[in-house]
């Protein structure tokens, strides 16, 4: 019996028998659809990127509100509480007072004695005697002439009470005391005007701007924090998002490789491809590498420190012979730092390779002594920095337009990380004018006496020479 041939389940065809991989088949759709994918996840890893920065900037809104919010609240309870407390304080300080007035005076009324008039006495100045029917038989000066003060009567089961009586916008304070528990007894009336702490809202006008005062400041304060706390998060968003991107390229042209020597074994040389292929893992090894050393830089990793001969190291590093473009080397006096030696090899190996990339015909570097410092320059003489873009380029992955822009090879964490080893050195890095070219300028603490460096290794507990 023959054997049927086997259909592509695709194309609906009798195969071969030799069909080519899928990654094959993908392949030859051409560069427009992969071009769209890759465009595609541009734009959605953009998106997202966008979509988190405002996320983060919601977050911090919403929190400073929260704060500001709390803050004027607890403010606003406090100072109402506060006032209230007063406000009773005060109320209770007068009734008090003219409780005790009232009473001394309905003593005496009983005993048949009254003055007239009659004095005030502990603030309270309102005073006046009425009888049954109504009329003032005596009162005090600020009384006299006035009124009945109330119509409040007690009654002989309750010979004491208070009331606060007011005409139009004044309002006094007073206590009735009964005399006697006859039907035709007098009653004593004595009180005093209402405080102006009780009728004025000043200690309200404070509270409120207290409260708004209070209320800014906490916003500001949490909005600070919020945003120093969020920065380091941004910071690793963009990092996180900046190291796929660099990674992707890499890893794409290493699969696109690998995909052509194994869907064309007939017009690519395997040996060529695995070349190929290795070239592109040391350039994804290298970003890997830099990475690595960045994060142990941020994270503050301790590192054996000792003397070293700043002028010997660069002479080591830079004045290696090399085939692309010279480097000349000169050393000024004895030039002697306190640091790492792997960390400070590194520095001084990214800065003379950065200057050989975009130098065209040489690279100086000089070591010198200036006011304390070790001075380390290297300068090249190719395109230049422009002013603008001096500090951009010690940012991570930073690719400039014009003309030092990053050859393939390099990690684009170089500079970065010379600028972060130059801080954990407690010294600067920075580019400064030149006439031609970039030049690049390590200031670090010098050590004072080259003669204690030499005397031998530093106790990593007293810090003094072995």
């Amino acid at each position: 019996m023959a054997v049927p041939e086997p259909i592509d389940a695709g194309m609906g065809q009798r195969s071969t028998g030799k069909t080519k991989p899928r990654m094959c088949r993908q392949a030859e759709t051409g560069p427009g659809r992969r071009g769209r994918g890759r465009s595609d996840r541009l734009i959605g890893r953009a998106g997202r990127a966008v979509r988190s920065t405002l996320s983060l900037r919601s977050i911090r809104v919403r929190y400073t509100a929260a704060v500001t919010l709390l803050v004027l609240v607890v403010v606003a309870v406090v100072g109402v509480s506060l006032d209230l407390a007063i406000r009773y304080k005060i109320r209770n300080e007068v009734f008090g007072n003219a409780e005790r007035v009232a009473d001394r005076w309905s003593a005496r009324v009983r005993a048949g004695g009254l003055p007239h008039p009659i004095p005030p006495s502990a603030g309270i100045d309102l005073i006046q005697l009425v009888d049954a029917r109504g009329n003032v038989v005596g009162s005090s000066p600020r009384a006299a002439g006035r009124p009945p003060l109330s119509g409040l009567r007690p009654t002989s089961s309750h010979p004491l009470q208070q009331r606060t009586e007011c005409s139009g916008k004044r309002c006094v304070l007073l206590t009735a005391s009964r005399v006697s528990p006859s039907a035709d007894a007098s009653v004593v009336y004595a009180g005093a005007a209402e405080p102006s702490y009780l009728t004025a809202h000043d200690f309200e006008y404070v509270i409120a701007v207290t409260a708004l005062m209070m209320a800014v400041v906490g916003g500001r304060l949490t909005w600070r924090m919020m945003s120093r706390a969020l920065r380091q998060v941004e910071e690793q968003y963009e990092l996180a998002s900046t190291t796929a991107h660099e990674l992707r390229n890499p890893i794409a042209g290493l699969r696109l490789q690998l995909e052509e020597a194994l869907c064309y074994p007939d017009r690519v040389n395997p040996r060529d491809a695995i070349r190929e292929a290795l070239s592109t893992g040391d350039r994804l090894e290298a970003i890997v590498e830099d990475l690595l050393l960045q994060a142990r830089l941020h994270g503050g990793e301790p590192m054996p420190y000792e003397p070293i001969d700043l002028g010997a190291l660069v002479e080591q590093e830079a004045g290696m012979p090399s085939q692309d473009v010279p480097v000349q080397v000169r050393v000024v006096g004895d030039v002697w730092v306190r640091g790492s030696r792997i960390q400070l090899i590194r520095l001084v190996s990214n800065l003379v390779a950065n200057a050989r990339r975009h130098a065209e015909a040489h690279v100086a570097v000089c070591v010198t002594r200036a006011h304390g410092q070790a001075v380390l320059v290297v300068t090249d003489d190719g395109a230049g920095i422009e002013p603008a873009d001096r500090e951009r380029v010690f940012e991570r992955f930073v690719r400039l337009e014009d003309g030092r822009r990053r050859e393939a090879g390099g990690s684009g964490l170089g500079l970065a990380i010379s600028r972060d080893i130059a801080h954990a050195h407690q010294g600067t890095l920075r580019i400064e004018d030149s006439s031609r070219g970039a030049r690049f300028v390590l200031r670090l603490p010098l050590l004072e006496e080259s003669c204690e460096c030499v005397a031998g290794p530093l106790h990593p507990v007293t810090g003094e020479h072995e």
